[in-house]
């Protein structure tokens, strides 16, 4: 829940100063001859999606992760200097690399749903605050200028009881309270905690838009959420329960941001960036040395395991999109695209060199490097090469090339 922590009160007073360029008759007049049904809120259509809805699997997951203590915990660093502290041998450090990659454990789960909720929101936001932005240019307000604030009021205010507000307030011409409601409901420029507090003060029962958030988040405790159900139930509140109602609001959004943060900090996603820095730089050293990627088909045991990781990386890169881990895949990705392209025969070049194979060899297939031939067998010159080839063109257009290459091992009668 992104948000700046000032508020744009010298913004807002001269908007209140601005509107002194136009009288209220005249709006009211540019309002009568736009229509007052224009100025209605209509109750959002039935399958409208207004909020960010948790994966129930996912909302059982944190809250049994939360019950075990591994939201609540800070990390012991010293355990994570190496991984040698971790992990004592090679085998059990591949077995290890290759978890935390397929791995889904309730930190990558946490900060994953989270990133996802973040960007359920953002666009409802960015209206909110072109919105605001509109009313805070306002010099001359003509029907257009009118016509267009409305239509973006109608289309991307979500929230019925906020477009109703702000409706009512532009047919009114209170520009003042629209700049203000917009900039509370969407913490814009301004702290959490004030915005929320401001916010239902102002308009009893009500929430902004973070604490709604707050409010459906499993990472906030019941107990949490209860005491500040009190306060939005309530038809009024006193003066004196300002603070108890403000220490409410702080400590849902602590607690949301200090589970975040051991989230971030576990030692499970502190691993996996280190391991894909490392696999990084080992990918770095083996193109500068060898100017190509690691391939499959090779002799070098150090090469395969390294082409093995990519792939495993590469295959599992669904459940790998969490914020904190996105500049080291985007660093591995720019290191993979770096690599000059694979030496790869054009299909006709292929099928040309795989009947020479044939008539040579009285094969029906190349061996790969890792494959040694077998006593009588015609060894073929160009063999890596062709191998590298076919397999490039049966995962590109098998049901292309494999007639072709069936063609040829027929012609040649290869058992």
């Amino acid at each position: 829940m992104k948000h700046n922590n000032l508020l744009p009160k010298v913004v807002l007073t001269a908007l209140c100063t601005s509107t002194a360029l136009f009288s209220f008759a005249q709006a009211q007049g540019i309002i009568k001859g736009v229509g007052k049904e224009l100025f209605q809120a209509p109750r959002l259509t039935r399958g409208t999606v207004q909020r960010f809805v948790f994966p129930r699997t996912t909302v059982n997951n944190i809250r049994t992760g939360i019950a075990a203590g591994k939201l609540d915990r800070m990390v012991d660093q010293a355990s994570l200097q190496s991984p040698a502290a971790l992990i004592p041998s090679p085998q059990t450090i591949a077995f290890h690399n290759r978890s935390l990659v397929s791995g889904y454990p309730v930190e990558k789960e946490v900060l994953t749903v989270m990133a996802n909720e973040e960007a359920f929101y953002a666009p409802e936001i960015e209206a909110g605050r072109t919105i605001r932005q509109q009313i805070l240019d306002i010099t001359v307000l003509e029907d257009e200028g009118l016509l267009a604030i409305v239509a973006n009021i109608h289309n991307y205010i979500k929230n019925h009881t906020l477009q109703s507000l702000l409706l009512e307030e532009l047919e009114n011409y209170d520009i003042y309270n629209m700049a203000l409601d917009l900039t509370d409901y969407f913490t814009l420029d301004k702290s959490f905690e004030n915005a929320a507090f401001d916010y239902t003060i102002r308009h009893p029962h009500q929430m902004n838009l973070n604490m709604r958030r707050l409010m459906y988040n499993p990472l906030v405790d019941p107990a949490v959420k209860n005491r500040l159900k009190y306060f939005f139930q309530a038809h009024y509140i006193p003066l004196e329960s300002y603070p108890s109602f403000r220490t409410a609001i702080r400590t849902a959004y602590l607690q949301y941001n200090q589970r975040i943060a051991v989230a971030q900090g576990s030692d499970i996603i502190i691993a996996q960036i280190r391991y894909y820095k490392d696999l990084t730089n080992q990918l770095s050293d083996f193109i500068v040395k060898n100017d190509r990627l690691p391939k499959w088909n090779t002799r070098s045991t150090k090469e395969a395991d390294l082409f093995d990781e990519l792939e495993w990386i590469f295959m599992n890169d669904r459940i790998n999109q969490f914020p904190q881990i996105q500049p080291f895949r985007e660093a591995l990705q720019a290191v993979y695209d770096s690599a000059p392209a694979p030496t790869i025969l054009s299909m006709d070049e292929t099928i040309a060199l795989f009947e020479e194979f044939v008539k040579t060899t009285h094969r029906r297939y190349p061996n790969s490097l890792r494959d040694k031939l077998k006593k009588g067998q015609i060894p073929f010159e160009q063999e890596e090469l062709l191998w590298d080839s076919l397999e490039h063109w049966r995962i590109e257009s098998e049901s292309t090339i494999r007639p072709a290459l069936t063609g040829i091992i027929n012609r040649y009668q290869i058992d």
